[in-house]
């Protein structure tokens, strides 16, 4: 609810919102009688004027993109309001014909499918990220007791070799390779002197 909030407020919406909460078994169910806001929104008036309803995403405004859509998409049009989507940047006019209930319904089935993934694309690539973190962290720890000595005893490429990981990599985790060799050879000149 917060994120749709949101997304309302940043469209530049200042009008009232209409709010339901389903529970899991409302939604399984399809019990189109818990949305109370939605049937205040949609109640027939007899003003003339134009209005615009706004959703964040097509799918709050229906549990399924073929006989709930259409009749929210209808009552909307008996009250002369355009429903506008701003996830799927949609508009449905109330004239609207067979081509724009058509993409209605698909990008309400398209929503539902990205909504249903998202959980999962999200863990994934969370999961994804840390390994590659572990992944460079390590390919560091091998290039890091290499990156203090000499560039003619071992050159950049064999230490990206070595690693796995590229050059700027490296120096991005490690710093200039000139600095990490003059601290080696300053140690070993203290140690030694």
């Amino acid at each position: 609810m917060e994120r749709q909030l949101s997304a309302l407020s940043d469209a530049g919406f200042s009008g009232p919102i209409y709010q339901d909460t389903m529970t899991r078994a409302d939604v399984r169910q399809r019990r189109a009688d818990v949305l109370t806001a939605r049937a205040a929104l949609l109640r027939p008036t007899a003003r003339k004027t134009q209005e615009t309803i706004i959703v964040t995403t097509i799918r709050v405004l229906a549990l399924n993109s073929g006989p709930d859509l259409l009749g929210a998409l209808k009552a909307a049009a008996e009250r002369g309001a355009t429903v506008r989507a701003l996830a799927e940047d949609l508009e449905i006019p109330p004239n609207a014909g067979i081509d724009e209930l058509s993409a209605a319904s698909t990008a309400w089935d398209t929503a539902r499918r990205q909504s249903q993934t998202a959980a999962a694309r999200m863990k994934g690539n969370a999961i994804a990220a840390s390994m590659a973190a572990e992944r460079r962290a390590k390919a560091v720890a091998i290039a890091r007791p290499l990156w203090a000595l000499p560039s003619e005893d071992i050159p950049n490429a064999e230490i990206e070799r070595r690693a796995g990981i590229s050059i700027t990599t490296l120096y991005r985790a490690l710093g200039p390779r000139t600095v990490a060799q003059k601290s080696a050879r300053q140690k070993m000149e203290k140690k030694n002197g």
